[in-house]
């Protein structure tokens, strides 16, 4: 059974951002702290905020990952980051839901508009990070010359750039952003996409400094790796491709390719995870869960109730027939009872216990390529490209394509090699491709069957009708 480390270390992170005194706060020596109050810091985790759901709002029930958000009842597609992703690539092109059922409202483009719950706990969930950063941040002076405090800042940090990084790809509209709140500034109104920008690279270059010197005790802390691999996909999203590919080789330092592509992507101990969350009894949310939805093998939503999540046939029908990761979609004549395409890539097998990979080392090698790719080192990037994909397929050899069709290679590797981790539909707007799921041949169903073309107003997400009630200087909406 596994152990409830990261439990605990959630629980006294909650704690401690619920009983810090005022007095602590309003203390006119800002750089003192006392022995009790190091101690608990030193013990807090920062990365908890990524599933535990109920914030500072929990009561008693402070460590206890709720899978509510929004505070819109008892909502099975509502249990944090892992929700994100996975609504997230039901808006690409690239995966398929074959009933409709949760997680359906992504896949038609409803989870987007101003009324939808879901809307409401994508941006209450990254904004309560936030929040729970910041309290966190409140307690730890910046210049502090102690090593543990340094530390925990440089993780609150890492944590708060990350949020903002999810919001303003989800939120931000051209130069309209989303409001800022850090432990120095309130601006409840949208603020240009350019300062948040310099806000998350502010965080995220701090953060990497802070914690050069940071030995973390385990896969769930953000240490120096995590916080390279979160530059290197800030740079790879604003075209800052030197520094993409540099940040993306440190991050994967020390995180050798897995050897066996078929674990089920259930547990952190996998030797290129990089991040990830040791999922456990207590922080378990049982069928309101990743592996529940998308998971077509093990009990929950999409096992039991059919509520499979398929590959686009366009990618699958491109896997090279010596490629291993083939068999993570299932074809004809298959054994599970399955539709054609459905996955088995994600298949938990514990009792709703599966961890969560957050990163890991597949994606540095695709930043990497990619970033090479368009800065002009082509051979650097079929080199790295190789480097991954001769460790899945057998037969792949060192591409010596040029040009668009190199980028085109590595997009695609992209699109396999990353499926169901949160990425596709954040690439189909970053490389400006349309929607198109309404082809010959598809296997999209109808329900999410259209087209939109690129850089459409629906691939942004609505302000929330909660933040505009409560909200009065929230400014303009984004497009329907």
């Amino acid at each position: 059974m596994k152990n409830n480390f990261n439990a605990l270390f959630a629980m006294v992170f909650i704690l401690i951002l619920s009983s810090c005194s005022d007095n602590f706060l309003e203390s006119d020596s800002e750089s003192l702290v006392s022995t009790g109050q190091l101690q608990d810091l030193a013990s807090s985790s920062p990365e908890a905020s990524l599933l535990l759901t109920s914030g500072l709002e929990g009561g008693n029930n402070l460590f206890l990952n709720d899978f509510n958000t929004a505070g819109n009842g008892n909502i099975h597609d509502d249990f944090g980051h892992m929700a994100v992703n996975l609504g997230t690539d039901l808006m690409s092109n690239d995966m398929v839901q074959v009933a409709s059922h949760w997680f359906v409202n992504y896949y038609n483009y409803t989870a987007r508009t101003e009324p939808s719950i879901r809307t409401d706990m994508v941006w209450k969930f990254y904004y309560k990070v936030i929040y729970n950063m910041n309290e966190g941040l409140a307690l730890v002076p910046q210049g502090t010359e102690i090593e543990e405090l340094k530390q925990i800042r440089g993780r609150m940090l890492a944590m708060r750039g990350y949020a903002y990084f999810q919001l303003i790809r989800l939120y931000g509209n051209g130069e309209l952003g989303i409001p800022v709140y850090t432990t120095d500034l309130t601006f409840p109104e949208r603020r240009p996409t350019s300062e948040i920008k310099e806000l998350i690279i502010d965080d995220l270059e701090e953060a990497y400094t802070l914690l050069g010197s940071y030995t973390r005790p385990n896969k769930v802390a953000i240490d120096k790796n995590v916080v390279a691999g979160f530059l290197a996909r800030y740079y790879l999203e604003y075209g800052s491709y030197a520094e993409a590919a540099n940040y993306a080789v440190i991050a994967r330092t020390g995180h050798p390719l897995m050897t066996d592509v078929f674990d089920g992507f259930n547990k952190i101990t996998n030797s290129e995870w990089i991040w990830g969350a040791d999922i456990n009894t207590v922080t378990s949310t049982v069928y309101a869960s990743f592996f529940s939805q998308i998971g077509n093998l093990n009990p929950g939503y999409a096992g039991q109730l059919g509520i499979y999540k398929s590959v686009d046939r366009r990618i699958f029908d491109n896997i090279s027939a010596t490629d291993s990761r083939k068999g993570w979609f299932v074809d004809n004549g298959n054994p599970f009872g399955l539709p054609k395409y459905a996955n088995i890539k994600f298949v938990d097998d514990t009792n709703f216990e599966g961890d969560y990979v957050f990163m890991r080392s597949a994606e540095m090698f695709l930043i990497e390529a990619e970033a090479k790719a368009l800065s002009g080192d082509e051979a650097g990037a079929r080199q790295a490209l190789y480097n991954l994909v001769s460790t899945r397929d057998a037969g792949y050899n060192l591409s010596s394509n040029s040009g668009p069709a190199l980028l085109n290679e590595i997009r695609f590797q992209r699109k396999l090699e990353l499926w169901g981790e949160g990425f596709a539909f954040f690439d189909m707007k970053r490389w400006n491709m349309a929607l198109e799921r309404d082809y010959a041949g598809t296997n999209h169903v109808s329900f999410g069957l259209f087209n939109y073309p690129a850089a459409s107003p629906k691939f942004v997400f609505q302000i929330p009708q909660s933040e505009i009630n409560g909200n009065p200087l929230i400014g303009d909406q984004n497009p329907l």
